[in-house]
């Protein structure tokens, strides 16, 4: 079954595919447009109607070909490209070939065993490679079904001219300007099969290093994330985003001192314990750990159903209720803040960044100076579905590092917890 990941990778492939062959037919119908008509210029046209309507076909469906090119990349850059698109466009290209063909012989009155002596056929391979670039063997497996149905066709095409005319025709199909037409069209084709080769490379390369990217960020993403990342990919993650979040923050207070009356295995197994209930209680609520930094976590909500706060405080009465061996100092804020992912290739690691981080960080440390557990920004309290009761107010709250004073509301230790048990 193939992922989301592998679904957008190979969308954008196909998607780069089409444009690019948009850009050869520029490339290639303007070529032959040039080569064509400056090799007639300097070596002169015979004086024959058929020929100078043979001229009028090359032309127009030189024209054609530069038309479909030039629409397939407005119709890319317009983001109004479809994967199933690339079948009509594909299809079209041989359609050009064989009917080109067949007007160049029914012009002239030659036989269909004389098709190889059009330049038109010699196409067949610049197609083809030009199908290759696309990453769909079932189209360019239809693409020469198509390509060999319409030859075989062609060559059943009765000898219609008169010997005089036929040997006149011919003598012009194998002089300079036809020839020189061939000669351009095999590089063409060469060009096409390198940047074949090479596109084919780098998708390759792409694949692993996102991958490699991948296997980094997620070291480090919280897995409530992954599904995310597989609908977005790593660019769009590194771009980041504005959003709406509840930002927690949580500290042991007294920590160094505790500490240093533990055994190492002790200390180890404490921090376990508290770092398991607190990836406990943002999976209850809703909640992402963003990081742990020591004996602190950072913790975030979403707020795209507006119900961020609310599932912040209820976190923090889960918490308080599941780790009950030491006193903790919590504070939350709600705003917007820029999510995404930061570093350099040796290092990815998701993040939130904002004011709103600040001042929830700070809330946090102002719970050790205001003797709270709980510290909610005015913002928080009012964006909760029902206030709760036992609030202390701090109407102009001054926190650490920062100008200015804020309203807050806090809990003690007791209150928060004796809230928590009751339910409410």
């Amino acid at each position: 079954m193939t992922t989301p990941q592998a679904q957008r990778i190979f969308f954008e492939a196909e998607a780069q595919a089409e444009w690019f062959i948009g850009v050869l037919r520029l490339i290639i119908s303007s070529s032959l447009a040039v080569v064509l008509f400056v090799t007639v210029s300097l070596t002169g046209l015979p004086d024959s109607a058929v020929l100078e309507l043979q001229l009028i076909y090359a032309a127009m469906t030189m024209g054609s070909y530069f038309v479909l090119g030039l629409g397939i990349i407005l119709l890319i850059r317009a983001r109004r490209f479809q994967a199933w698109m690339a079948w009509p466009s594909a299809l079209i290209d041989c359609v050009f070939i064989l009917l080109g063909s067949w007007l160049s012989l029914s012009n002239m009155g030659l036989s269909g065993q004389f098709i190889s002596a059009f330049p038109t056929i010699w196409l067949i391979p610049v197609v083809l490679a030009c199908g290759a670039l696309r990453f769909n063997p079932a189209l360019l497996a239809c693409m020469s079904l198509v390509l060999i149905a319409g030859f075989a066709a062609i060559l059943t095409i009765p000898f219609i001219a008169s010997e005089a005319e036929a040997r006149a025709g011919l003598v012009f199909l194998f002089g300079w300007p036809p020839n020189i037409v061939r000669i351009v069209m095999i590089a063409l084709a060469a060009v096409v099969l390198v940047a074949a080769s090479t596109r084919i490379r780098a998708l390759l390369r792409r694949s692993i290093d996102e991958a490699e990217a991948r296997g980094q960020l997620t070291r480090f993403l919280p897995s409530e994330l992954d599904d995310q990342l597989s609908a977005r990919g790593i660019d769009a993650m590194r771009a980041g985003r504005q959003q709406r979040m509840a930002v927690l923050f949580v500290d042991i207070r007294g920590f160094t001192a505790l500490a240093e009356t533990m055994a190492v295995p002790d200390l180890s197994a404490f921090l376990a314990r508290y770092r398991g209930c607190i990836s406990k209680a943002a999976d209850a609520t809703g909640g992402i750990v963003d990081k742990f930094v020591g004996d602190g976590a950072m913790v975030v909500f979403d707020d795209t159903h507006g119900d961020a706060a609310t599932c912040a405080v209820a976190f923090s009465h889960d918490l308080l209720i599941r780790f009950s061996e030491a006193r903790l100092g919590i504070g939350i804020h709600l705003g917007e803040v820029f999510a995404g992912v930061v570093g350099d290739e040796g290092r990815l690691e998701y993040t939130v960044l904002g004011d709103t981080v600040n001042v929830a960080a700070r809330l946090e440390a102002a719970t050790k100076t205001e003797a709270m557990a709980l510290l909610i920004s005015e913002d928080v309290m009012q964006a909760l579905d029902q206030r709760e009761e036992g609030w202390q107010h701090f109407p102009s709250l001054v926190l650490p590092g920062r100008q200015g004073a804020i309203s807050a509301w806090g809990m003690t230790q007791v209150q928060a917890r004796a809230r928590a048990t009751s339910g409410s």
